[in-house]
């Protein structure tokens, strides 16, 4: 009799300890995070990107009650970096500052992961206008200049870029063949050598991402800017009329983008207090002026599943127009 006494003892506390279990993980969710977190950059310390990551690491501090630690691991076109986050455990504590290299890498090739299935995207947080760019030495004033002088030379006006699949790669592409012209693309180490080249009228024209250090070469009247390659103008240059206001189609249309994601498996609850918080810190009025500052317009997502589908979408546009357009990395 006692001995069934003692197993209905035992078996009672263990259905009672499993219970406190089950209650027990929700709970350490709820205290998330109670260690510093990690935000991993793919990009050398003292750039743009890496300025924005530092100043949203240090507002989402103050909202999380823990250090945001940046970590730059540059090289590889950011796979470095993206690979050291899906190296560690989807718990929210290791985050990726994910950029339009996320989209356009994996059609580019030499990457180890599925960006549909190992990624999710929690927030965006800036949007990058694209401008293009003429030489003072020409005499290129608007975008119908650049398609007229690209179709009276054979293989186009000399177009310099950061690199092959970048940014301002993609914008010469998404241009000549919007309005059936040739170009003659020459890529460049980074944008900043493409941009000295523009300025000694070694390039006609250039697409660059708008900066703090763009808008005081063409403030400073060292380069011309032509248009803004979106829809609407932009509060940096404020007198530079946009490609839609020229007459371009959306087809020419592009813009860069930052945010963070971290690994797939990471809890949802973990990712809505991240999301929260990257939607204060870059609400904040220290993150818009260094934005600004930097020539990127604050873009917040309304949800991270908001986010996960514009990713998809650029995923979708980006890898098209690379396999359209036969690009492979260098």
């Amino acid at each position: 009799m006692k001995t069934k006494m003692r197993r209905k003892v035992l078996v009672a506390a263990a259905v009672l300890a499993a219970g406190l279990i089950g209650l027990a993980s929700p709970a350490r969710a709820e205290k998330f995070p109670d260690r510093p977190i990690t935000l991993y950059v793919g990009f050398a310390p003292g750039g743009a990107a890496d300025a924005i990551a530092r100043i949203l690491a240090e507002e989402m501090s103050k909202q999380l009650g823990q250090r945001v630690l940046v970590e730059n691991k540059s090289g590889a076109s950011g796979n470095i970096a993206t690979g050291a986050v899906l190296g560690q455990a989807p718990d929210g504590y290791s985050l990726i500052f994910a950029a339009i290299h996320f989209a356009t890498n994996p059609a580019l090739g030499g990457i180890r992961y599925d960006p549909a299935k190992d990624l999710t995207m929690v927030s965006q947080i800036t949007s990058v206008p694209v401008v293009m760019l003429a030489s003072n030495a020409s005499k290129l004033q608007t975008p119908q200049d650049v398609i007229d002088a690209s179709k009276k030379t054979a293989s186009g006006l000399k177009a310099g870029s950061g690199g092959i699949g970048t940014s301002s790669h993609l914008a010469i592409e998404l241009f000549k063949r919007s309005q059936n012209i040739p170009a003659l693309h020459i890529p460049y180490r980074g944008g900043s050598p493409a941009n000295q080249d523009l300025m000694g009228g070694e390039l006609d024209i250039m697409f660059d991402l708008m900066s703090g250090t763009l808008k005081s070469m063409v403030d400073a009247g060292k380069v011309k800017a032509l248009t803004v390659m979106q829809a609407s103008r932009i509060s940096s240059l404020p007198n530079v009329k946009s490609a839609q206001e020229f007459g371009l189609p959306p087809s020419t249309y592009i813009r860069s983008w930052q945010g963070i994601a971290v690994r797939s498996g990471t809890p949802k609850e973990i990712v809505t207090t991240l999301h929260r918080a990257i939607t204060a810190a870059a609400s904040s009025q220290a993150f818009k002026t260094r934005a600004e500052q930097l020539g990127s317009e604050v873009v917040i997502s309304k949800s991270p599943e908001e986010f996960q589908q514009y990713y998809a979408s650029e995923l979708a546009r980006w890898s098209a127009l690379i396999k359209a357009a036969n690009i492979t990395r260098e």
